[in-house]
């Protein structure tokens, strides 16, 4: 089901004054334990389904994956992601998961 609430100027002037819009990942609570649990991104093609403001893109890149593709729903999160997180070995996609047609033996993570 689509459902868009980031595109809602009031949810998304809420959404970007919370920490993890903020401060990045080091914002977000669950920080700390998620980092524990990723792969080794190191020339990895990676693809982050509702990637948001692009943090875990932009940490994908820093530790040494060799493409990102972000794909988020929210026009206004692409749009800070364009803002905060770009790269050249990032692309992002205004699109919902459910509708993007994954080439099969694409990405690796």
């Amino acid at each position: 089901m689509k459902e868009n609430f980031y595109d809602n100027q009031p949810f998304f002037d809420k959404y970007s004054a919370m920490a993890r819009s903020q401060k990045g990942l080091e914002g977000a609570g669950e920080w700390p334990t998620l980092k524990t649990m990723l792969p080794d991104f190191k020339n990895k093609v990676v693809l982050d389904l509702g990637c948001g403001y692009g943090w875990h893109c932009m940490y994908a890149i820093q530790n040494g994956a060799k493409s990102v593709l972000g794909i988020d729903l929210s026009r206004k999160m692409i749009k800070a992601a364009l803002e905060r997180n770009n790269s050249d070995n990032i692309r992002y996609k205004v699109l919902a998961v459910e509708d993007y047609d994954y080439p099969c033996e694409t990405y690796d993570i």
